[in-house]
């Protein structure tokens, strides 16, 4: 599975829609090189990529032109896909804009198939409705352009209480007012609880408050390490190489701090990405295998069954009978 996230700025988005994931990324990066410090190929692995349409430069909802890395095309998969809030206009132009957007919507179908996580704030729920990425869940809509929206789509169940949903492979926000709380979610699930609670801390978000990295600092490395990396191959040699110690001594160290070793630690890991997904989406047995980074579901079986005493088949039913 990719780590690599994007954000797609859209024509009229507000800077601090897109602000959202751009300082928060930068909050997240600065957390893992400070934990690294001095160790020049401890670095954090997921990179940001700033994507729009056409793969030129967009008008910001203030007027201020906008530049882009390139083009939001192409079937290299990414973790996670960020569509900013933008301003609505009217029913024409909302309308104009959705169809517009045929080819960013399928190369969103195309993303999520392969397991990217969408999320969406504001007016920019309304591309993933036109996709018919919601037809399954109430979407929180603020207010204000709950009649619009209505309009266009009279079919779609609309979330009044909560101004975020978390569904499986989207997270919607009902506009800017939930998005830290959204990219928040999105960096524990996907890089590291720890960045997540560093980030709350910074920027003022409640966040439940529990020590997630162990107080030796060489484990605190390695957890961080992992985390960035559990659905990839870890070899665990090259990990206490690139923290300059043995691994026996990791080893050691990882199991007097967190009472498991490395291996095991990876495979927790991947139980709980495993869950999440089987409880949130509809995904296969053996898609989920893969994302979380078996090439044989066998061995994910049989890890499951070890982790939770069950199949994944079963937990997902009993999920299903709640």
């Amino acid at each position: 599975m990719a780590f690599d996230f994007a954000l797609v700025a859209l024509d009229g988005a507000y800077h601090s829609s897109i602000g959202a994931l751009v300082d928060s990324f930068l909050i997240a990066r600065d957390r893992v090189e400070h934990i690294f410090a001095g160790e020049d190929q401890m670095r954090m692995e997921t990179r940001l990529h700033i994507l729009s349409q056409d793969g030129g430069p967009v008008t910001l909802g203030d007027g201020r032109p906008f530049a882009v890395d390139g083009l939001a095309d192409g079937d290299e998969p990414l973790a996670f896909i960020w569509l900013p809030a933008f301003r609505a206009g009217g029913r024409t132009q909302l309308e104009q804009r959705i169809a517009q957007a045929g080819p960013l919507i399928d190369w969103l179908r195309r993303q999520s198939e392969q397991g990217a996580v969408i999320g969406a704030s504001g007016a920019a729920s309304t591309l993933l409705m036109a996709g018919g990425f919601t037809s399954d869940i109430a979407v929180p809509v603020a207010r204000a352009l709950q009649p619009l929206t209505r309009t266009l789509f009279p079919r779609q169940p609309f979330e009044e209480r909560f101004g975020l949903v978390d569904h499986g492979h989207l997270l919607i926000g009902n506009g800017m007012g939930s998005d830290l709380q959204l990219i928040i979610r999105v960096l524990e699930r996907m890089i590291s609880p720890d960045i997540a609670r560093w980030l709350s801390s910074i920027v003022g978000q409640d966040y439940e408050e529990k020590e997630l990295l162990a107080p030796d600092p060489l484990v605190a490395r390695a957890q961080l390490w992992i985390e960035q990396r559990f659905t990839a191959s870890i070899n665990m040699a090259n990990l206490a190489q690139h923290l300059s110690t043995s691994p026996a001594t990791l080893n050691r160290r990882f199991h007097k701090a967190l009472g498991l070793s490395p291996k095991a630690y990876v495979g927790q890991l991947r139980f709980q990405a495993a869950v999440r997904m089987l409880d949130k989406s509809t995904r296969s047995v053996d898609r989920i295998a893969q994302l979380v980074g078996y090439s044989d579901s066998r061995l994910f079986r049989a890890m499951f069954r070890q982790h939770a005493g069950m199949t994944a088949s079963e937990w997902r039913a009993r999920g299903q009978a709640r």
